[in-house]
């Protein structure tokens, strides 16, 4: 729904423009929008057995996602989120987990003893984050790169990170995990250092919207801006770095040049509207790219 502002607690405000868009959760978001940048792409996941689930399994089906590890719960209903999206175009957002509770560490061990060959796992937090670390556990035994998103921020704090080669929490994140309050004046950088150091993570790209990222590994701190454009709707463009940091992983680039290049190609995603249908493919961006 469209708001001119986000209300506070206690207030009730009008919106328009209800919608039911074409758009999943931060997994299945992020599982299409590297199965569109032409990676091979498998998602591991619960849905509930009703119709957002159909739809999500359509959705995924479309490009090409191998579903051989979907499950389906028999209690819950598919998880859901719902997007406030005020006049500047950024949302404010709120998810119920639902089936995805059901995702549990037998189901990922199964899934990653199964997927032999696979370079890089991405997981989030919109399944229980003690899931999501133990899948970055399981990965890294199976010699897969993993990239974790802590989104959202739940009890989870910087120590019970240092599984993730890559942690990608935004600002806000960040200083949840550091243990911070949202509104605390910290420096971008500084946040990726401490972050670094208190996680124990191989690379910490704190994402900064329209400010682009900035990154911290064993070297040193870089940032990396986008390129300007015209922002459409920021909805989803998190989901679109992710999926594209793991593409650049997967063609070899090194933590500073994915993250360059991912930044690129969530600028790219802003220029539409929604979130499944602005991903572009990887045609799309190199047509892109060709315009800076």
């Amino acid at each position: 729904m469209r708001v001119h502002r986000v209300p506070k607690a206690g207030e009730t405000i009008i919106g328009w423009d209800f919608q039911e868009p074409m758009d999943g959760g931060k997994g299945s978001n992020q599982a299409i929008a590297a199965a569109k940048l032409g990676l091979r792409t498998s998602f591991v996941g619960c849905l509930g057995k009703d119709r957002l689930a159909s739809d999500a399994e359509r959705w995924m089906h479309d490009v090409d996602i191998d579903l051989s590890h979907l499950y389906y719960s028999k209690m819950k209903s598919t998880g859901v989120g719902f997007i406030l999206l005020d006049d500047d175009g950024v949302p404010a957002m709120v998810t119920s987990m639902g089936a995805n509770e059901e995702l549990d560490n037998d189901l990922v061990e199964r899934a990653l003893d199964d997927l032999e060959g696979a370079q890089v796992m991405l997981t989030q937090f919109e399944i229980r984050p003690e899931v999501a670390l133990h899948a970055a556990e399981v990965a890294r035994q199976h010699s897969i790169f993993s990239i974790v998103n802590p989104a959202p921020v739940s009890h989870i704090r910087a120590r019970d990170l240092s599984v993730a080669d890559i942690l990608t929490p935004n600002e806000t994140e960040a200083k949840l995990l550091l243990g911070y309050e949202p509104d605390t004046e910290k420096e971008p950088i500084g946040l990726a250092k401490e972050l670094l150091e208190q996680s124990e993570a191989g690379c910490v790209l704190v994402t900064l919207g329209e400010n682009g990222v900035v990154g911290a590994d064993r070297v040193g701190t870089w940032r990396a801006i986008p390129p300007p454009v015209s922002v459409v709707d920021t909805s989803g463009a998190g989901d679109v770095f992710c999926a594209a940091l793991a593409a650049g992983i997967v063609n070899g680039q090194n933590y500073r040049a994915a993250s360059q290049w991912a930044c690129k190609v969530a600028t790219l995603s802003v220029t539409k509207a929604g979130t499944i249908p602005a991903y572009p493919t990887l045609q799309e961006v190199e047509a892109f790219l060709c315009t800076l």
